[in-house]
């Protein structure tokens, strides 16, 4: 089966590294590929992802390392394809990004985010003939749900390490079998300093032995060593001899535990969000209309009320995100009314919160948005992994990871009974939009969503959904 597997491999890489100026973007990278295999490529916003793709398709040069071919071997690259989505179906950008595959003989392709501006039908296009294809797939997506479908190994790579991580199956196992690597991480790690800790306390504890041994020796006579020898062997001189042991046992298990360092990936974060029960009536909508430029949008008639979990869709321009700006008073409407429920406390994460950032630090920022004490924003931003000095640092100089979280702990701190989320999954790093999924599954409150990230939606309890397209509650 070893030699089988050998001989399917048409390509590898070996401790791949790429500098750009005086900034390490991938540090060791290893992997294979073999004949046939769908693989998925996955890493937080800046991890060096398309980096590593150039690489492998020839287009960039690495620093350091190997990389093998098996011979023959014929590559194609699609990078990010840009269309003029509003000219184009979802079915026809698909038939576009297939085209050079179907019309190529290569034996590898690599696709830069090949499922942008897809609608239903151009996803479950591109999907059924990847799967059947027997030509293998190096694939970077954003879409968890497409790559749950697509591929049969992920590899990631870590923003902090620069390294790369290997986990069979497909999207849904890679996350269960990374959080439990990093629990496994901990517990090592944990283990390792409780040992230390024991081990220390008994050396004090036989240290104090030692010393009163030593000081009975020094007050005896030269003539009486015979009787102290005598003492030494009994219970003391034993006492003594476990300490020597003991000191080189944790000198060895020092030694040998010299690599376990702190984990780098923090544990797991539980999200909860808390909330106090508005009324049961929160949005009531009639009859509202709104110009966006030559287009107009209504007239809308819609119920929310309390509890509601609310997907809206429809198709682009169709105006998804100028209603959510209208809940939440951010637009005025042309005509029609907007009823808001009483004790309504609203919060709204918009497309642009995750592309702009405020000219101030993440302490003012947090403060400001949360209106709480700087010791309980101090309290909420540690959670977060914000640390101590990172809070005093300026917005921009924070990395996404960081201002991801930050943006989460806000939504989390200002406890909102009805949450407005406007593509929330994308700039999210990956790592924050599991933490947002979770917490949002058990929340009490009121949910209206636009996405189009499957994965997400699919970890939610959406009772209704509402389309643009038709002005009504789709079930």
């Amino acid at each position: 089966m070893h030699n089988k597997n050998q001989q399917s491999v048409i390509f590898s890489c070996s401790h791949i590294s790429k500098k750009f100026e005086l900034i390490e973007v991938l540090k060791d990278i290893s992997f294979t590929i073999s004949k046939n295999e769908k693989v998925g490529l996955v890493g937080s916003n800046g991890s060096g992802k398309s980096t590593l793709l150039k690489i492998i398709a020839n287009l960039l040069e690495k620093d350091s390392g190997t990389i093998s071919y098996s011979k023959k071997i014929k590559i194609k690259y699609l990078p990010q394809i840009h269309t003029e989505e509003e000219k184009l179906s979802g079915g026809e950008i698909a038939k576009k990004i297939l085209l050079p595959i179907i019309s190529s003989d290569a034996d590898l392709f690599i696709l830069d985010e090949p499922t942008n501006n897809l609608d239903i039908d151009g996803l479950n296009m591109i999907e059924n003939f990847i799967t059947k294809s027997n030509k293998a797939f190096l694939i970077v997506s954003h879409d968890r749900m497409f790559l749950d479908k697509i591929v049969t190994k992920i590899i990631e790579i870590d923003l902090k390490t620069k390294s790369s991580s290997i986990y069979d199956g497909n999207y849904s196992d890679y996350i269960k079998q990374r959080e439990e690597k990093i629990l496994l991480q901990w517990k090592e790690y944990k283990e390792k300093i409780e040992k230390t800790d024991k081990i220390n306390g008994n050396i004090e504890l036989k240290s104090d032995w030692l010393k009163n041994i030593e000081s009975k020796k020094k007050g005896k006579k030269a003539k009486d060593d015979d009787s102290i020898n005598v003492h030494w062997k009994g219970a003391d001189g034993k006492a003594a001899r476990r300490l020597k042991v003991m000191k080189n046992k944790l000198e060895r298990f020092e030694k040998d535990a010299e690599d376990i360092k702190k984990p780098m990936q923090g544990l797991p974060l539980k999200v909860s969000f808390d909330n106090e029960h508005g009324s049961i009536k929160v949005f009531d909508l009639k009859d509202i209309e709104k110009k966006i430029g030559k287009r107009k949008i209504g007239p809308i008639n819609l119920r929310i009320q309390y509890g509601d979990k609310i997907h809206i869709i429809g198709k682009n321009g169709t105006g998804k995100t100028t209603l959510l700006k209208i809940l939440v008073g951010e637009l005025q409407t042309d005509s029609g009314i907007i009823e808001k429920g009483e004790n309504i406390k609203v919060g709204y994460i918009s497309q642009e919160r995750w592309l702009t950032r405020p000219n101030k630090t993440v302490i003012e920022e947090f403060l400001e948005t949360t209106k709480i004490s700087e010791t309980e924003a101090r309290k909420i931003l540690h959670r977060f992994r914000i640390t101590t000095e990172d809070v005093n640092k300026h917005l921009s100089l924070i990395s996404p990871g960081e201002y991801s979280r930050l943006i989460i702990a806000e939504l989390l701190a200002t406890k909102p009974n009805c949450i407005i989320l406007d593509e929330p999954t994308n700039h999210l790093d990956l790592e924050v939009t599991e933490e947002l999924e979770n917490g949002l599954k058990d929340y009490k409150g009121t949910l209206i969503i636009v996405s189009h990230d499957r994965y997400f939606l699919e970890k939610q309890k959406i009772n209704r959904v509402f389309d643009l397209n038709i002005n009504s509650i789709r079930l």
